[in-house]
C-alpha cells in the first residue's frame, strides 16, 4: 500500500485435522472387526451348509465305493446337496438289489451245477464198480443229467446274450399257429405217461414276422412253466386270439395263482413265487427272464394275469402278417 510492503500472517490450530485422523483410525478398527466377524460367520454358514454336506457325501461315496451297499445318504444342505444325496441313496439301494440277485444267482447256478454232477459221477461209478449196473437204465439218467446240464448253460449264455444286447434277431414270416403245435407234439409222451391235458383252442392259421427260433423258445418256456406250476388236475389250455390284426397267444394253468405283490418280480432270474410247491420242477429257473426278454427285444406286448388261488394265464401279443384257414 502507498509504495510500501505488507505481510498477511495467517494462523490456525491443527488439533480438527488430527482429530479427524484418529476418528477414521477408529472406525476403520471397527469396520475391519465387524467384517472379520461377519467374515467368520460367513465362512461357517458355507462350511455348514456346503462344505461338510459334500465332505459327508465324499465320505459315504467312498464306503459305498468300498462295497457297502446298505449306505443312507443325508438329505440336507441345499438343494442340489438334497437331490444329489437322494439320487445316490437309491443308487445305492439298486446296488444293492443287484448285489443280493448276483448273490442268489451264483448260489442257484451252484446248486443246479452241482445235483446233475453229482448224478452223473454217482451212475457213472456205479457202472464202473458193480457188475449188472451197466444197463440202459443208468445210463439214461446220465444222458438226462448231461442234457440238463447243456440246457442250464444254454439258458445262461442266451440269457446273457439277450440282455447285453449281442444276440440279434431273424426275422422271418412264419405260422406261430404250427409253431405251438409243434411244441405242444414234443410234450406228447408227457400227456401220456403222466396224465397232462393240454387244449389247442385255436381256428386259424396265423402268420407273424419274428424270429422263428426264440419265439418257438418263448412258447416252449411258458408252457413248461405252466406244467410246473398247474393244479391238481394237471389241465393247460393254450388259446390263439385274433383281435384287431393281432394274435394273443394265452397259456392258462389252474394252479395256486400268483399274489400281487409277486407278479413285478416273476420275470426275475431264479424267482420263486411258491417256495413250497411240491411237484418237481423241470427247467433252469431262467424260462420266464427269456421269455421276458425275448419279447422285449422283438417289441411284442407280453404279461401275466393272475389271482391267489385262481390259477394264472400268460401272455404275448403280435401283429399278424397273414391268416390261413385250417
Amino acid at each position: 500500500m502507498n509504495g510500501k510492503d505488507v505481510v498477511i500472517v495467517l494462523s490456525t490450530a491443527l488439533t480438527p485435522l488430527f482429530a479427524t485422523r484418529e476418528i477414521l483410525n477408529v472406525e476403520t478398527m471397527y469396520v475391519c472387526a465387524v467384517m472379520l466377524v461377519v467374515s467368520i460367520l460367513l465362512a461357517v454358514l458355507i462350511y455348514r451348509k456346503i462344505s461338510r454336506p459334500i465332505m459327508n457325501t465324499n465320505k459315504t461315496a467312498m464306503s459305498l465305493a468300498g462295497g457297502n451297499y446298505d449306505v443312507k445318504f443325508e438329505s440336507n444342505g441345499y438343494r442340489e446337496i438334497r437331490e444329489l444325496n437322494d439320487t445316490l441313496t437309491f443308487a445305492a439301494s439298486e446296488l444293492n438289489k443287484t448285489e443280493s440277485l448276483r448273490r442268489d444267482l451264483m448260489a442257484n447256478i451252484s446248486h443246479d451245477l452241482r445235483t446233475p454232477l453229482t448224478m452223473i459221477r454217482g451212475y457213472a461209478e456205479l457202472m464202473r464198480d458193480i457188475p449188472g449196473e451197466n444197463n440202459s437204465d443208468n445210463l439214461q439218467i446220465i444222458i438226462d443229467e448231461t442234457n440238463r446240464l447243456s440246457n442250464l448253460v444254454t439258458d445262461i449264455l442266451d440269457i446273457s446274450k439277450l440282455q447285453s444286447g449281442v444276440m440279434k434277431l431273424n426275422e422271418t414270416e412264419f405260422s406261430i399257429t404250427d409253431t405251438i403245435k409243434a411244441v405242444l407234439n414234443r410234450y406228447r409222451k408227457l400227456k401220456e405217461l403222466e396224465g397232462y391235458k393240454i387244449e389247442f383252442e385255436s381256428d386259424k392259421n396265423v402268420y407273424i414276422k419274428a424270429d422263428a427260433i426264440k419265439m418257438s423258445q418263448v412258447v416252449y418256456n411258458l408252457l413248461n412253466n405252466a406244467i410246473n406250476y398247474t393244479g391238481d388236475d394237471k389241465k393247460i389250455t393254450v388259446r390263439q386270439i385274433i383281435k384287431d390284426r393281432k394274435v394273443r397267444i394265452e397259456i392258462e394253468d389252474t394252479g395256486e395263482g400268483i399274489d400281487p405283490k409277486d407278479i413285478k418280480f416273476i420275470w426275475d432270474r431264479y424267482y420263486k413265487v411258491d417256495k413250497t410247491h411240491k411237484r418237481p420242477v423241470s427247467g433252469t429257473g431262467l424260462g420266464l427272464s427269456i421269455v421276458k426278454n425275448i419279447l422285449e427285444l422283438h417289441g411284442f406286448d407280453y404279461g401275466v394275469i393272475s389271482d391267489k388261488g385262481k390259477g394264472s394265464v400268460f401272455y404275448f401279443q403280435a401283429d399278424i402278417s397273414k391268416i390261413d384257414n385250417i
